[in-house]
């Protein structure tokens, strides 16, 4: 056991306790050992006497010999002769004729002295010397029992105390183990349990902080990926776009404006994973939200048709607003296309853009579904989508556009079915975006 260890600062303190009560008790059984012994000693005088009252016997020095030899007390008459045997003691030759006749005993220096007159007027004198009375077996008895309670208790103690402690320390170096041991000190209801438990939820936080930061190393080793393949996409993309833009006005007119629409889109989703991968601040200018969303809704008009969708689009007031109007569209495409994904039979889609003195919001509401609540409790999460081959891109890029603007992307589900989302946004951006601009 070390000395430094917990049992002995538990334990030391301990033992420093019971050598107090050691000495504390042994006082009080010496009282106690004491006071009994003069009972007796009082007990044996009145017994005595009344023999002697009874049998009519003189109290001699023969009488006090044949009583001491019986008692194993100093026993001494005092009657017309004087004190009979004459003590040898100076001390209690001095003491016997001050003591009353009480038949009580009374302790006259270092002896304990019962005096008892008798009928016929002499005195029966009963002396006993106390002796050491710590060794006294009963004393003894009491003390051995003592300790050994409270050794037992003390072991009990420290042991239920360390043994745990000692568990805990030895399962620490596996707190990041993949098959960590079982800690059944959890299951306490004390102090030690509550440290358990701690254990337990460190062990787990431990073990999700891994998992995460492993996952971001995954999402950042495929965010590095992607920007190179959007890229290398880009090219091939614009290509197309020219040789749709080079179609234009001949006999394959229509297939042209469908080949660049759908350029356009698999642009758009390049700038979002560039996005994605290396934000930067927006490069911002006067816009006006309702042409934007406008244009939004006329790229897609053959989607709309397509999925049998009918819009009704609503704008009114001033709508201008300091921003990016090139990723602001990459918003209003999202959710255009959220919208349009979330009625697979045909809906209605109604779309609001309105201003006050200091946001302009555009509310995209739709008579799908809705949102389950799983899906507005993590609405805007990045990769969450419950959509059956969504990436759960675009709501959190849109989100991460509209906050660089000083605005935010909320969502909610309407009473009379189907889900809104709402765009607000500030009409100028917070200040240190406009600094970051210009620095740029």
């Amino acid at each position: 056991m070390r000395l430094h260890g917990l049992s002995w600062r538990v334990g030391l303190p301990f033992l420093l306790l019971v050598l107090a009560e050691t000495v504390t008790l042994a006082i009080y059984m010496r009282s106690q050992v004491h006071a009994q012994e003069r009972e007796r000693l009082e007990g044996l005088a009145e017994t005595s006497l009344g023999f002697v009252n009874g049998s009519s016997l003189p109290l001699s020095q023969t009488f006090a010999d044949n009583l001491r030899r019986v008692t194993g007390s100093l026993v001494f008459v005092h009657n017309s002769s004087g004190i009979e045997p004459t003590p040898t003691d100076p001390e209690l030759r001095a003491a016997l004729p001050t003591v009353a006749a009480d038949g009580r005993a009374h302790q006259i220096g270092r002896f304990d002295i019962v005096a008892a007159e008798s009928e016929v007027g002499e005195t029966l004198i009963l002396v006993r010397e106390p002796g050491d009375t710590f060794w006294d077996p009963r004393t003894v008895r009491v003390l051995a029992a003592f300790w050994l309670l409270a050794v037992a208790f003390a072991w009990f103690a420290v042991r239920g105390l360390v043994r745990p402690l000692r568990s805990l320390a030895a399962q620490l170096p596996d707190i990041e183990s993949d098959a960590p041991p079982e800690v059944p000190e959890a299951g306490r209801d004390d102090e030690i349990g509550d440290l358990a438990r701690s254990f337990l939820r460190t062990r787990d936080a431990l073990r999700e902080e891994r998992e995460l930061r492993a996952s971001i190393e995954r999402v950042a080793t495929l965010g590095r990926m992607t920007a190179s393949l959007a890229h290398e996409v880009q090219n091939p993309v614009a290509a197309i776009k020219l040789h749709a833009q080079l179609l234009r006005g001949t006999a394959s007119d229509d297939a042209a404006r469908t080949i660049e629409q759908e350029a356009a889109r698999i642009e758009g989703l390049l700038n979002q994973w560039l996005f994605l991968s290396r934000p930067e601040p927006p490069a911002t200018s006067a816009q006006d939200l309702g042409e934007l969303v406008a244009r939004t809704v006329a790229a897609n008009r053959a989607r709309f048709e397509h999925a049998s969708v009918a819009v009704e689009l609503d704008c009114s007031g001033n709508l201008t607003a300091v921003c990016d109007g090139k990723r602001l569209g990459h918003v209003f495409e999202n959710l255009v296309t959220n919208a349009i994904q979330a009625m697979p039979a045909g809906g209605t889609l109604r779309i609001e853009v309105q201003g006050d003195d200091e946001t302009v919001s555009a509310r995209f509401a739709d008579t799908g579904a809705g949102f389950s609540v799983a899906a507005l409790a993590r609405f805007g999460e990045f990769f969450y989508s419950e959509r059956e081959g969504g990436m759960g891109i675009g709501l959190g890029v849109a989100r991460e556009i509209l906050e660089a603007h000083g605005g935010g992307l909320s969502a909610e589900n309407l009473d009379g079915g189907g889900a809104c989302v709402t765009a607000r946004l500030r009409r100028r951006p917070p200040e240190p975006a406009i600094a970051a601009d210009e620095r740029a």
